[in-house]
């Protein structure tokens, strides 16, 4: 777990802890207490209470009264619905993304790539949850919407969780092979200029990710 002694700011607590819970550092149903979660971060409770209201308002984290907050256990329906609107949403990405991209977005893209072919040696599922919310970020970056980046962050964040719970049940080298496609294909659209091919890969990629979670999950996850 990342040691965060010094003060930091509710920007950079609510990250990780939203961080924490899609690797599943922290997992569904764990108790969130206040106490030490502000001496871990050096702030007072005020703060925790802020990012725990917020990560609540995500779907993220729920809070009962008595028993204070907890990580939100995984629907399988919801988790459903919330994919089919991703889907809806990547078809918006063709009229809403910058390109050419930056030069750092391609280098950034092509790093995650080749730490993916790693993970083939590593066998690290962790480390793979890692790099496809690095993926995100990436894609995230060249969307010219805020109302769309801020959308499709907060359902991704949603879905991230479920990927790398049922990962251990999946073909490993399977996956790395999906992601790296997915991966690669992006770099060639945005370096193509092409937000309609951008918009193919990320609905295409969902789709078969949703198809895999059908087949594998048949019942809420927890």
């Amino acid at each position: 777990m990342t040691d965060m002694s010094t003060r930091t700011s509710v920007r950079d607590i609510y990250a990780e802890l939203r961080r924490r819970i899609c690797l599943l550092d922290l997992e569904p149903g764990q108790r969130l207490r206040e106490e030490p979660l502000a001496e871990e971060f050096g702030v007072s409770r005020t703060p925790i209470r802020q990012v725990l209201a917020r990560l609540e308002q995500e779907r993220l984290v729920e809070s009962t009264p008595g028993s204070g907050a907890t990580v939100a256990i995984i629907d399988a329906k919801e988790i459903r619905d919330v994919w089919a609107v991703r889907m809806k949403i990547a078809d918006l990405v063709a009229d809403f993304v910058r390109l050419p991209a930056p030069p750092e977005v391609v280098e950034e893209l092509r790093a995650i790539a080749d730490e993916v072919r790693t993970v083939r040696e590593s066998r690290d599922i962790r480390a793979l949850g890692a790099l496809y919310n690095r993926y995100h970020d990436a894609v995230l970056s060249i969307y010219t919407s805020r109302t769309l980046r801020r959308i499709h962050d907060q359902l991704f964040h949603l879905t991230a969780r479920v990927w790398l719970q049922f990962l251990p049940e999946m073909d490993l080298d399977t996956e790395i092979d999906i992601m790296l496609d997915e991966v690669e294909q992006t770099i060639e659209a945005i370096q193509g200029h092409s937000g309609v091919r951008l918009a193919e890969v990320r609905t295409t990629h969902m789709q078969m990710l949703l198809s895999r979670f059908n087949d594998h999950v048949a019942r809420p996850l927890g």
